[in-house]
């Protein structure tokens, strides 16, 4: 695996969260292993794991309570409910329980259990980056063409650190330190450049994966400085912490 599994277990009862955890290691000794005794305090926005194993029944927050607030939040851990009670895992289907297991623990069941939810993790985990590495190589080729100097010149739109516009001359500022020019409008560069790009002043067109450091007044692009203009800086703190959040999420 490149990354360590990280897995919790959420049961008021330590024995069974011990004994849970002893067999997760001898599945994955590298695992990352936390306990929880009170789902309310796993249940959070923060919460990131890639295999939850959670008992239903718990004093206070109950664990089927906590799975439906979890999915409400987005998170998609596989879970492995754990109950005494075999008849509570019929009202699993609609939090996207995968498997379960039941108190007592038949320990070679538990074991097979854990190995399964192990390799759905894997290859959710091997999806997951696959998707990415395509959505990231799909970016990378999106690109238009241009007039410049009478030549048509194809550009990549990843490449571009920031435009500016002159008179009607649109100046596309390169990756490779190479400035382009051709007769056209901002407004529609705006529109093919896409949400990776945000317009902090008339003139001004900028990449937001080329931001360095940003204030009320300017933003520094690559070692260049672009003037903000009045009323844009909120707009500007907004794009770039959105597009922040969609890079550590692919």
């Amino acid at each position: 695996m490149d990354q360590d599994m990280k897995i919790a277990i959420c049961d008021d009862e330590k024995p069974i969260r011990d004994y849970i955890e002893k067999c997760v290691r001898e599945v994955d000794p590298d695992a990352l292993v936390s306990q929880y005794s009170d789902a309310s305090d796993m249940v959070s926005a923060s919460f990131d794991v890639d295999i939850l194993f959670l008992d239903i029944q718990m004093p206070g927050m109950d664990g089927m309570k906590a799975a439906r607030i979890l999915r409400t939040m987005g998170n998609k851990a596989i879970l492995v409910f754990v109950t005494a009670v075999e008849e509570y895992v019929f009202q699993a289907f609609d939090v996207g329980a995968v498997q379960y297991i039941v108190k007592p623990f038949d320990r070679s069941k538990l074991v097979e259990t854990i190995k399964k939810a192990v390799d759905l993790a894997i290859e959710r985990k091997s999806m997951e980056s696959a998707l990415s590495d395509a959505k990231e190589a799909e970016e990378e080729r999106r690109s238009f063409i241009i007039k410049s100097g009478g030549v048509n010149t194809r550009i990549i739109i990843a490449e571009i650190v920031y435009a500016e516009v002159l008179e009607h001359r649109i100046i596309l500022h390169m990756k490779d330190k190479q400035c382009i020019e051709y007769y056209g409008k901002m407004a529609d560069l705006e529109q093919v450049a896409g949400s990776d790009f945000y317009r902090v002043h008339r003139a001004y067109l900028i990449n937001l994966s080329y931001v360095k450091s940003y204030d009320a007044k300017t933003v520094t692009v690559s070692g260049e400085e672009i003037p903000v203009a009045r009323g844009k800086y909120q707009e500007l703190v907004k794009s770039y912490l959105s597009y922040y959040t969609r890079k550590e999420n692919l």
